[in-house]
Parts: C-alpha cells; structure tokens; sequence
C-alpha cells in the first residue's frame, strides 16, 4: 500500500508524544507499505534531520513554518470555529502541497497526525483518510484549566470548549479516526469509526533490568515543555517529595526530561532534587532508579512514561489520570495514588519494599510484552487502514450505482 502520512511535527527526535508514536508508525509501516512523509519543520536542525528517516520514506517533503504567520492567523479566531491549537499550527500552504502531492502521485491512503492537522484533508475526497487524534486534546485543556489561575484559567477553558466541539465533528470528516486511550474515545464520543489504538514501547530499547539499581531513588521522565508535565514536577517536588523525605532522609527526586521550564528549573533549590534536562537514553537512568513516579495532575491520553517504567523494571507510582486507559491493576502491575499524602505512603512503601518492587515491575514488563508493543499497535492501525479502505470503496460503488 502506498500511504501519505501528514504529522505536525518532524518525528526526530523521538522525544515526545506525537513524535514518539509517528516515529514508530513510520519505522514498521515501512516494513510492509511505501510512505510519504510531509511535516512541517521549524529549524535548520530539523533539516539537517531529514535523512535519519529516509529508510522509512520514499519521499519527505518538509515545510517550513514560522510561529509569526501562526500568531497572525490566530488573529482570525472570532471568525472561525477551529481551535486556536488548529489556526496557530496549521498553515495552508500545508494543505496546498499534500494536494499537489495528489496530483502527482497516486496514493491509496491518507493518515493525518493530530487535530491541528486535520484541515489538510478539507476537499480531499479522492482517497481514504485516517485521523490519528491520539489523544482528546479538549480533555487535556479542560483538565489543564482547573490546574492553572485566572485570567489563563479562563482562556484555557475557552479553547477546550472550541476543540471539543471541532473533535466532535472530525467523525463525519474522514473515514476512520484513532485515539490511544478509551478514556480520550469516551470523551470525545464512542463513534463507530473512533477506534482505540494504545501507544507502544520498543521494548529492545527499554530492556527489563531487576538489578544494580541506585537506592532511594525517585525518577520522573517525560518532556518538561509539556504542561501536564511541568505541572506535575511542581505538583511532587512541592506536595510529594518533603512528606518521603521525613520518612525517607537520603530520597533522590530526579526530574528527566527535555525544555524544563523556570518553575522547574528552580525546584533544584529544595534539597534532594535534581533537574537533567533532556537525556540520550532514557532507559539508563530508568534502569538506575528505584521508584518511577507519574504524578499527573492534568493531562489526557497514554502515558509513555507509564510503559517505559514498567519495560524497564521500575516499579511505578501513579494518579488514575496517569493511566490514561493502561490495563494496569493497582497492585499487580504498580501501585495508584490520587493525594499528595497517599502517593508520598506508597511511594516510601516501594523504596523501603524492594519484594514489592520486583513484584510489581515483574508483572508490570509482562504486561507491556503483552499488550503494548509497537509491533502490536501498528498491526492494528493496518486493520484500520483495511477499515477506511473497504468504506471508501463501499461509497465510491454506490455513487456509481447512482451516476448509472
């Protein structure tokens, strides 16, 4: 099958979300299909990136954008019901070119990467679409506005609302659409063509490691410029970590993770935290620590913080919004806290516990190698592709059958 694969962001590094799950779409679609990537890029490093993922690609055609013309569109925002997140990222001449494209090859399917891209398929009827949400971003930003302060609250709930409303009319839009939670499905709305296809973990990458580890050490991974990130090392370091330190004097908190903000940044202050910014491999610092934390306190959909921790074999610490639709039990796979006292008690239990911990991160590795590999979910994003595929066809018969 030859696939048009649209993303928002160029997938290299593989350091967030979005980039993370394109990226791995990419690298075993290509095993079985010939891929097209057009992304959009923002600097020349990304540039000078294109050529890590042309074993994947036939083709990449990479656009460059600027935040300025983003900021000028978003002076249309009164005028039109998309999202502020849609009318800063996507540009038009995004959607100019992926028609050109059309023109001059023949595709058999379209994937689009997140809401803010879904305008590219406006006017495009000429083939199946698919629509990868990965997660209800209006959950995320109705989530995000009770944890911030006026005016911002305010706004925040604002564009919740506006993206909300454009998720809830995408079904009717593109032929199949895929979240990586049933949490974010449920939200969004349980529509027949919404399907629930879970992150992954390259579990090669993040090997299983019972041993050797650094006592009395608490990590934190995942990219700080995020807000539900950023949001949540605040959250532990503040309202977490001093309650494991009266029980626990020689605690560690290690805070990974690229773009940390100021307010994160400046918790190297309180004594036992350490800040590392972005890191080459994640899983080395994984495998050294006793205890993963994801103390999340807004945010939506599958945490890959979550599943490296467990491929890994650290026992995890987690709030239910952590979990974003894991399969994970509360203790058999890792342990679950909501309050600032209760996830200090369970995470001092897994410090002081090291039974439980190998228990816990034992069950934990077993399940991701059974539900939660990327080999898993890009088999089941082909099983959508034949999904979008067979209705286009159905369609495109009964139109015929109504021209004759």
């Amino acid at each position: 099958m030859r696939v048009l694969f649209v993303a928002s962001r160029f997938p290299y590094p593989p350091i967030q979300g979005d980039r993370v799950r394109a990226y791995h779409q990419l690298r075993l679609l290509s095993q079985r299909h010939r891929l097209t990537l057009v992304t959009l890029i923002q600097s020349e490093r990304e540039r000078e990136r294109l050529k890590t993922l042309s074993p994947f690609c036939e083709r990449i055609e990479a656009i460059p954008v600027s935040p300025w013309r983003g900021a000028f569109r978003l002076l249309g925002a009164p005028f039109t019901p998309l999202p502020l997140q849609t009318l800063f990222f996507f540009d038009p001449r995004f959607r100019q070119r992926v028609h050109a494209l059309l023109g001059e090859t023949s595709f058999d399917l379209v994937q689009v990467q997140l809401v803010r891209m879904a305008p590219v398929v406006d006017g495009l009827d000429a083939l199946p679409k698919v629509l990868d949400l990965i997660d209800a971003l209006s959950l995320n930003w109705y989530r995000r506005a009770r944890q911030e302060r006026v005016p911002l609250a305010w706004l925040v709930g604002l564009e919740a609302k506006r993206l909300q409303r454009y998720e809830r009319t995408l079904d009717k839009q593109l032929d199949q659409l895929i979240v990586s939670s049933p949490v974010d499905r449920e939200f969004i709305g349980a529509y027949e063509n919404l399907h629930v296809i879970p992150n992954g973990v390259d579990i090669e990458r993040f090997p299983f490691v019972e041993d050797g580890r650094e006592p009395y050490t608490i990590i934190f991974t995942g990219r700080m410029g995020y807000f539900p990130n950023a949001d949540a090392a605040v959250w532990f370091a503040t309202q977490v970590f001093p309650a494991v330190r009266r029980q626990v004097p020689e605690a560690r908190f290690l805070i990974v993770g690229a773009d940390p903000p100021r307010r994160v940044k400046q918790l190297t202050r309180l004594p036992g935290i350490e800040v590392t910014g972005y890191v080459p491999d994640l899983h080395e610092l994984l495998a050294w620590a006793t205890v993963a934390v994801a103390p999340m306190q807004a945010g939506s959909g599958m945490q890959f913080k979550v599943l490296e921790a467990m491929a890994s074999g650290t026992p995890v610490v987690a709030t239910p919004y952590a979990l974003g639709g894991i399969e994970a039990q509360d203790s058999e796979h890792l342990l679950v806290a909501q309050d600032g006292e209760a996830f200090a008690e369970q995470v001092v239990r897994l410090l002081n516990d090291l039974p439980l911990g190998r228990r816990l991160a034992r069950n934990g590795r077993r399940l991701v190698e059974e539900r939660y590999t990327w080999e898993q979910a890009v088999r089941m994003l082909e099983e959508v592709y034949q999904l979008a595929l067979a209705d286009f066809w159905a369609r495109q018969a009964i139109q015929d059958n109504k021209k004759r």
